[in-house]
């Protein structure tokens, strides 16, 4: 396994068309609206510093310049009746032949280390599958949801609180 950074997607346009590709495809069942072009303007978004929106958008990269992930913190994942206050890590994927190699674990940790830099102190997801996989890197489960007919899990984070020095 070639080794991977998490940097930020913004700094890497050319590879905006295949992460909203694959957004779209892992999503739409949730998302049947969304088309290609809504997740390249939450990239424009979340390129765009300064913006009203909390929209951050981190890409697992390799050495080759190989698009492995993504993961975002967003500060409304679209949750219907949520009453989380936010913010969400939200988008979590892997390439499929690239699970298991600590992707996934290592866009989760970024997105929580922002939040923890954004002094937030509480993260939230919902999740389809991953209940126990979050459960394993610290979350807990708040309730569970009916979303489009599917149940999801919702999910927070508690985090530590920045020290001023």
């Amino acid at each position: 396994m070639a080794k991977f950074k998490v940097e930020s997607l913004a700094d890497f346009p050319e590879h905006w068309q295949t992460a909203a590709q694959w957004s779209y495809v892992a999503w739409q069942h949730e998302f049947p609206s969304d088309t290609v072009q809504t997740y390249l303007d939450m990239y424009a978004l979340a390129a765009s510093q300064p913006t009203n929106r909390l929209v951050e958008v981190y890409a697992a990269i390799s050495q080759d310049n190989e698009l492995l992930g993504l993961a975002t913190l967003i500060d409304d994942d679209e949750l219907p009746d949520a009453n989380e206050p936010g913010p969400w890590l939200a988008a979590v994927f892997v390439k499929s032949d690239m699970r298991k190699f600590g992707i996934g674990s290592a866009l989760v940790q970024r997105v929580v280390d922002r939040a923890v830099e954004l002094n937030y102190p509480t993260l939230y997801l919902y999740t389809e599958f991953a209940e126990n996989w979050y459960v394993t890197k610290g979350w807990t489960k708040i309730r569970s949801t009916l979303f489009l007919g599917l149940l999801h899990t919702v999910m927070r984070l508690e985090l530590p609180e920045i020290k001023a020095s």
